[in-house]
């Protein structure tokens, strides 16, 4: 009668066994855009050091408003493509780049000016803590 009691336990060992070895789903690629909150560089790219709004638009989506007080999170953006990213200062270009997710270990990145020249960084979000998207 023993042997059909460990039947089960068996049974419950394989399946958490198997579990571990199937590859996570992956989560829905994610940008998420750091705020800032407008103060003005010692330096910076040109261009961006000129006052106006901030905004930054991805490929052809409509160009968005960058957040100054909380992050923001951008979606529905294709994992296999190259995507373009163009920040833009009163309206007017001031930098952009092309980026694929595959060229990251993570498909969570995260979008900043870097305070350094205030130019536009891409990071993994893991590396980047002042992004703080769910």
């Amino acid at each position: 009668m023993q042997q059909f009691r460990c039947i089960p336990v068996i049974a419950v060992l394989i399946f958490v066994f198997a579990c571990a070895f199937v590859p996570a789903q992956t989560s829905e690629p994610t940008i998420c855009i750091a705020p800032n909150r407008g103060e003005t560089p010692e330096r910076c790219a040109a261009g961006l050091c000129d006052g106006g709004e901030l905004s930054v638009q991805f490929d052809h989506r409509p160009r968005m408003q960058w957040p100054k007080d909380k992050s923001l999170a951008v979606t529905d953006l294709e994992p296999d493509v190259a995507h373009r990213v163009v920040v833009f200062r009163a309206g007017k270009p001031q930098q952009s780049f092309t980026f694929r997710f595959s060229e990251f270990k993570s498909d969570h990145l995260c979008l900043f000016l870097n305070d350094l020249y205030w130019t536009a960084q891409l990071w993994e979000s893991k590396r980047a803590p002042w992004c703080k998207c769910k």
